[in-house]
């Protein structure tokens, strides 16, 4: 999962493409506005890295942006995408998602622990997900949900 996040990072990968493609299929206003929204941001951050390193402090823009920029992403993809869809075997409104237990804990992990209550309750606050989540275990198992995690 890591080694695919870096890869996706990489120039020519069409997986980096792909918010693009959503923002032109939506074809809104706002999507086109998103997407000009994402130029100007990556412009600035490319801007800010090219002009540090002109001016000899590569290494400063490498540890201070570029560096913690990649760890980041890497860290969300993990907990937003994979943690709580692993191995995404089966599809269905009960089956999408899964609780699994983190090792940097409901706070390290964003929540992600009890992601299967966003995924049936996305009203639920986050905060609220862990008791929502204890409440409802007998039911999600009752309903097949991947529980087996906490």
């Amino acid at each position: 999962m890591i080694v695919k996040s870096i890869g996706q990072r990489q120039p020519g990968s069409a997986a980096g493409k792909s918010y693009g493609a959503t923002l032109a299929r939506l074809g809104t206003p706002e999507a086109q506005r998103a997407g000009l929204v994402a130029v100007v941001y990556q412009l600035t951050y490319l801007g800010v890295l090219f002009g540090m390193a002109w001016s000899g402090h590569a290494l400063v823009a490498a540890l201070v942006w570029w560096l913690p920029k990649h760890i980041g992403t890497t860290y969300i993809q993990f907990y937003l995408s994979w943690a709580p869809h692993h191995p995404a075997a089966q599809t269905g409104r009960y089956r999408d998602t899964r609780s699994f237990r983190s090792v940097v804990g409901n706070i390290g992990s964003m929540g992600m622990q009890y992601h299967i209550i966003h995924h049936l309750y996305p009203r639920i606050p986050l905060m609220r997900t862990p008791a929502a989540y204890w409440a409802l275990r007998p039911v999600l198992e009752a309903r097949g949900c991947d529980v087996a995690g906490l």
